[in-house]
């Protein structure tokens, strides 16, 4: 997708924020417009849509949970559940899979080589990170959340609407 054709509501707002990570900010955009990969290394002043500062870009967008980089791969979960992940230094989309058909507004998580993502209605789909799509589990809390999830120190906390919880071994 070319940066300068993709159609864009400009009413709408930004709701999710850039992540950084190796010399690289992908920056989401609102509702149906596209995921912004700029190289920092290049990038000076103003950032032209041609120039050598835009990495690549991605007709699609999370629009609400935060991209999460880990290890090379940029992992995009959209409100509708499906996760996209793409190749942090060329843009490759490697896959575009449905997880949990809810509406999911909180960002994913990494620990322990698992991506973690949080539907709106309490279910957890656990993605094993890398290049292919594989759920090692799915876990129902059974009540509602739009908290991101955070690790501190060994637990893992859960903000619902009710309570917080923290979880560990």
């Amino acid at each position: 997708t070319e940066l300068n054709h993709t159609p864009f509501d400009r009413t709408l707002r930004f709701v999710a924020s850039p992540t950084v990570a190796e010399g690289l900010a992908v920056i989401p955009t609102a509702k149906k417009g596209p995921t912004i990969a700029v190289n920092l290394t290049a990038a000076d002043g103003e950032i032209n849509p041609t120039g050598d500062a835009i990495r690549w870009v991605n007709d699609k967008t999370p629009d609400v949970p935060c991209p999460l980089i880990v290890d090379g791969l940029v992992y995009h979960c959209r409100q509708d559940g499906k996760l996209f992940v793409v190749d942090a230094q060329t843009g490759e989309e490697l896959y575009y899979e449905r997880t949990h058909d809810h509406n999911h507004r909180a960002s994913p998580l990494y620990a322990d080589g698992h991506i973690y993502l949080t539907a709106r209605d309490g279910h957890f789909t656990v993605v094993k990170a890398g290049r292919k799509f594989e759920v090692a589990s799915e876990n129902d809390l059974g009540e509602a959340i739009s908290a991101s999830p955070v690790i501190s120190n060994g637990t893992l906390y859960l903000r619902t609407f009710n309570a917080l919880y923290a979880v560990r071994e």
